[in-house]
């Protein structure tokens, strides 16, 4: 994309071609060719095309550069250009879209298993209108289905092209910004005034600002994927996704100062420090940060409650059909995990730095798709309990009531456990006997604990 000192200089480059110097043509020729002579192949007459059709191509891209469709805003690490998109529809006005903004450093090479840092900046002004790269993840699907929401297992194709694009480089934003449209102002009653004047209409107040964090057991998915225009314009609300490091990238640990883990829990700390600083440039309010999630995303929202790492940087929280406390929700045996791993790849040493020294040497796609399974239910590489970022049991956490006073909205989404009866053959529902062997299962595999098993039976059953 064509920044605005470039448009300048191209004009300035035209204005220079239409002048009438003293010079003859043919002495400007001679004079522009022994200055290129690795151009020397070229007739005076035919660079000077090339370049006039150059000039012309490159002008009408700046032209077509409209500031209303493209709006730029300066953040503390430079300039972005976004665009803005009509959503055709009565009700809602159209949203400014910022994509591909990065909050953090791209976590490559030395970076790999560590916590981000901030971004660096910018002199010019960055191209916002496209998705970054997502972050690095296996696409042929070893994930356990059950462990997938049914919306993403049941539109693999849909969901698969959104994450071909993949790179270590991937800590980036979406920022959507509701816009008013129509008339801003109205014309105040003339009666009353002497000299009458419009009414500025516009709401100028700081919206709320609401981050989404993505689900995939940890695994898989990006905040690509989620179009927030609807829901910012119709909630007048800036709406954030956010791609955060998954896996064996995210959240490998080997218990200890080597590889702690984590990294995917502090990538969104990171992304929240950077709309403390920088969503006031959007109109966003900084006070107003409100963190959601689904699933895996859920649980990542919980355990950001449960953090003094996020101390301040929210202050409400919306958990959609995830907790801290369910059964994949935390990584009890980080260490056996990264072991059969490093196995696969051939990072076989005793000592864990010399362990995750091999394993920052191997490709991305060398680690991540290699298929290690976990128990039914669990999870091979989520968040651990590594006395920081997650202090302790996040069970324990809650007992003793470690964490901070927010808002907090807890629910599950329709059709919570359609997954669960998914091999039913009967269109018309499922029989009473595959409906008790179902419950009895769900049961059996989820809930850790011997004791209340039979009660929890029958309370899912009353539920249904």
């Amino acid at each position: 994309m064509l920044h605005r000192s470039h448009c300048w200089w191209m004009s300035s480059m035209t204005a220079a071609m239409d002048s009438s110097p003293s010079r003859s043509s043919k002495q400007r020729r001679q004079g522009l060719l022994s200055r290129t002579r690795t151009f020397s192949f070229l007739t005076g007459r035919s660079l000077m095309s090339l370049l006039g059709l150059v000039l012309f191509f490159s002008l009408a891209s700046c032209q077509r550069m409209d500031p209303s469709k493209h709006p730029i805003v300066s953040t503390n690490y430079g300039k972005l250009r976004g665009i803005k998109k009509d959503l055709n529809n009565e009700i809602l006005g159209p949203v400014e879209q910022y994509l591909g903004v990065p909050y953090a450093t791209a976590p490559i090479g030395d970076r790999r298993f560590q916590p981000p840092e901030a971004p660096g900046s910018w002199q010019e002004i960055r191209n916002a209108t496209q998705f970054a790269p997502v972050c690095p993840q296996n696409v042929h699907g070893v994930l356990p289905e059950i462990m997938l929401p049914v919306w993403f297992t049941d539109n693999l194709d849909v969901a698969a092209g959104y994450i071909q694009n993949q790179s270590e480089d991937c800590l980036y934003l979406n920022i959507y910004v509701p816009t008013e449209d129509g008339p801003l102002t109205k014309k105040t009653d003339e009666s009353s005034m002497n000299k009458p004047r419009d009414e500025d209409i516009r709401d100028r107040r700081k919206k709320p600002v609401m981050l989404f964090i993505h689900g995939g057991s940890y695994m898989e998915g990006t905040g690509n994927m989620f179009d927030a225009s609807v829901l910012a314009a119709y909630g007048n609300v800036i709406v954030v996704t956010m791609n955060y490091r998954l896996g064996v990238l995210g959240f490998l640990s080997t218990g200890d100062q080597s590889a702690k883990g984590n990294y995917g829990l502090l990538d969104q700390i990171q992304a929240l420090r950077w709309l403390n600083e920088n969503i006031g440039h959007f109109g966003g309010d900084p006070e107003r940060i409100t963190i959601f999630g689904s699933g895996a995303g859920a649980s990542c929202v919980n355990l950001l409650i449960l953090s003094h790492h996020s101390e301040g940087l929210f202050h409400r929280a919306i958990a959609q059909s995830g907790t801290a406390i369910s059964s994949w929700s935390v990584n009890y045996q980080p260490l056996k995990y990264t072991k059969i791993l490093a196995r696969k790849v051939g990072c076989t040493y005793s000592e864990t730095a010399d362990l995750v020294d091999c394993l920052r040497r191997k490709t991305f796609r060398e680690l991540v798709d290699q298929d290690i399974q976990p128990a039914r239910y669990h999870i091979a590489f989520g968040p651990v309990v590594d006395g920081d970022v997650v202090p302790d049991d996040p069970e324990i956490l809650m007992q003793q009531g470690e964490f901070l006073n927010y808002d907090i909205l807890i629910g599950v989404n329709q059709g919570e456990g359609l997954k669960f009866v998914d091999d039913s053959e009967d269109n018309d529902g499922i029989s009473a006997a595959a409906f008790d062997y179902t419950i009895s299962n769900f049961v059996d595999n989820l809930y850790g604990y011997p004791e209340g098993k039979d009660i929890l039976r029958e309370t899912i059953k009353f539920m249904y």
